[in-house]
């Protein structure tokens, strides 16, 4: 209804934004990003120049926009040396194989605009068995898989000549296990979810939580303050898979492109199936 029709104008002006190349406006943080950097980090910049520019859209509302900007640029470069961004698809990460059997994503269609559905089902994630392993080896297979979509959208780039940095998220918390809610696996949840928030910022375009319980509305209110207040408002709370289809065939996703499991018509792709592609194709 009404809803819809107010989203829709912002998200085309949403969608046209990140279409676009670096701004005049854009220019001064961007070098200041690049200035601020060691040699290392800035060939690695100027590598990749979109990862840059990520950033600096990613904090364009913050009060001390030059200062939030650089910092976050600095913290980003700490993090990918401490977890070894950089060879993620040149080695095989031990734990790798129980990680993404423990919490099993898709990659399925795409909306309009080309932002692909990230999809998990909170029935398959065995919280239990994640919360053996170490830690900081989850924060890294968390990162590989991060950077694995990252990859994806450069290929899609690749493919329709069209800038596309963000994607959307869809989890299914039907029969999502009770333990998920218990304060021992919060630390597990939030060590996941911060890897998104502080060292992929500017990624979600939408998030849709399909099946949403009464129960995980109390869920919610744990991990809202986790997440960046705009991220937060991009997430749909939605009902069963027809209400949620509807919705996210209102915000521009064909039907052949929403999961098989809500009623769609897209098989998707294993998410490990992915990152092994990538290995695969550096020879590991």
């Amino acid at each position: 209804g009404i809803l819809h029709l107010m989203a829709a104008p912002v998200d085309i002006g949403l969608a046209k934004e990140e279409a676009q190349e670096k701004q005049d406006n854009e220019v001064q943080f961007y070098d200041g990003i690049m200035k601020s950097l060691s040699e290392e980090d800035r060939a690695r910049a100027e590598a990749d120049p979109l990862d840059a520019l990520i950033i600096v859209r990613g904090y364009a509302n913050e009060k001390e926009r030059m200062e939030a900007t650089i910092v976050a640029m600095r913290k980003i470069c700490e993090w990918r040396a401490s977890v070894g961004y950089y060879e993620f698809f040149n080695t095989r990460l031990p734990g790798a194989d129980d990680f993404y059997k423990w919490w099993p994503e898709q990659i399925h269609g795409s909306d309009k605009y080309g932002h692909f559905l990230q999809c998990l089902r909170a029935a398959d994630v065995d919280a239990d068995s994640l919360e053996k392993m170490d830690p900081e080896m989850v924060e890294k297979l968390q990162g590989q898989k991060m950077r694995a979509y990252t990859e994806h959208k450069k290929r899609m780039i690749a493919e329709t000549g069209v800038q596309r940095y963000k994607h959307s998220l869809v989890v299914d918390l039907q029969s999502a296990p009770l333990s998920l809610t218990r304060s021992a696996k919060r630390a597990l949840l939030k060590r996941i979810f911060d890897v998104g928030t502080h060292y992929y910022p500017e990624t979600m375009w939408k998030i849709y939580l399909v099946n949403t319980p009464m129960l995980f509305r109390a869920v919610w209110t744990i991990v809202k303050p986790w997440l960046h207040p705009a991220t937060a408002a991009k997430v749909n709370l939605l009902g069963g898979y027809s209400a949620a289809m509807a919705q996210m065939e209102a915000d521009g996703i064909k039907k052949d492109q929403i999961p098989h499991w809500m009623g769609g018509g897209s098989q998707g792709m294993v998410t490990k199936d992915f990152v092994d592609k990538l290995l695969v194709e550096n020879g590991i």
